[in-house]
């Protein structure tokens, strides 16, 4: 039997999120019989996703130490040169900024050319200097964007001359966990529904306006799911406490069983100012829900207007009109057509095969290629 192919993934933690989401699925599918892999978890012992204690890998958990952000990072720094150096994996996986910036900066010399970096945000969202290092550390690495604006986004960044090391692989969503044969019931009262952290970029207070507009018309109910520890989850608290509407939006911190939510709502909207490959949109879509998402959320239109899903431009008197014209379609049982759209959309494009096989495909390239990147 051939020897298996070395792989640590990198993070610094493992939160509930898109990106770790993902990455938990992709240790989870690849086969076993030809990786050996290695999850490195340098910043903290937290681990929201504990399935992954229980798969056949090797796990490094460190926990930060120090007084303030400067030295843990610093700390941070040392100990992942200190593992790399003290291990030779075939390849090195990390994805996110904040990762992409350290592990390819303290990376021995041994691992160039052998890190995949997987980005999952807009080149738009990082700093002047993150995007200074970003033309530098490219040379080291793999580069892997999970939707086409990015990928374009990212080659305007570094030049063309590096797109025989860049690739995109849509997201993979776990299609028999939020798969649903029918879209929910509806008996009166329209149920809406949003999940993702509470932070600036997610937007969630947009959605909150409107539902203080039109819930005086429609009987209906608003959760908002996600990590309540983030920026913006007191500003979303104190809007519903200070417009009393306590009695028609719950908002929940992070549900390890997100499914059972996605199945209780008639809407779903994402009104995040920008988004790469939501995970969310595809769940909701697998579950029969009828989405609304913002044109920042759309990067490589996933849904077409008035076709799997509604479009709106950012603006709130727009989310107003769509989710108006949502509810009456609920109400008046239109939604089947559109729903299955979006249904048969995310089976053919997201199934989480697809995303593995991609994944495989880049691993060979880096084997069998970097030395003549």
């Amino acid at each position: 039997m051939p020897d298996k192919t070395k792989i640590c993934f990198i993070l610094s933690q493992l939160p509930q999120g898109g990106a770790e989401r993902q990455t938990v699925n992709l240790i989870k599918g690849l086969d076993k019989t030809k990786y050996d892999i290695t999850l490195l978890i340098y910043a903290n012992t937290e681990i929201f996703y504990k399935e992954i204690l229980d798969l056949p890998i090797h796990l490094i958990i460190r926990q930060s130490t120090g007084r303030n952000k400067l030295t843990r990072n610093i700390g941070n720094a040392i100990y992942l040169r200190k593992v790399l150096s003290e291990n030779d994996f075939d390849i090195i996986h990390t994805l996110l900024f904040h990762n992409g910036f350290w592990v390819r900066l303290v990376a021995p010399a041994k691992y160039d050319q052998r890190i995949a970096y997987s980005i999952r945000n807009s080149i738009h969202d990082i700093s002047v200097f993150e995007l200074f290092m970003e033309r530098i550390l490219i040379r080291k690495s793999y580069v892997v964007t999970n939707s086409l604006k990015v990928m374009d986004q990212f080659l305007y960044l570094v030049g063309d001359r590096y797109k025989n090391r860049t690739t995109n692989i849509y997201n993979g969503i776990e299609i028999d966990r939020f798969k649903s044969v029918k879209p929910p019931e509806t008996s009166g009262e329209i149920i809406i529904g949003t999940v993702g952290r509470q932070t600036f970029l997610k937007n969630q207070i947009q959605i909150l306006r409107v539902i203080n507009k039109i819930s005086k018309t429609y009987p209906l109910h608003f959760f908002l799911i996600g990590d309540k520890t983030q920026d913006r989850s007191v500003d979303n608290e104190s809007y519903v406490t200070d417009n009393e509407l306590t009695h028609c939006v719950t908002i929940l911190n992070s549900q390890p069983e997100i499914e059972k939510y996605y199945r209780r709502f008639n809407i779903f909207v994402l009104s995040s100012i920008s988004e790469s490959c939501p995970n969310v949109l595809f769940e909701a879509m697998l579950a029969g829900c009828l989405c609304i998402v913002s044109e920042g959320s759309n990067s490589d239109n996933f849904i077409k207007d008035s076709v799997n899903g509604f479009v709106y431009d950012g603006t709130e008197m727009m989310l107003e009109s769509k989710l108006v014209t949502a509810i009456d379609m609920v109400r008046n049982k239109e939604i089947k057509g559109m729903v299955e759209n979006g249904y048969q959309y995310v089976i053919n494009n997201f199934a989480l095969s697809r995303m593995i096989s991609g994944y495989e495909e880049a691993y060979e390239s880096i084997l069998n290629s970097r030395t003549r990147f």
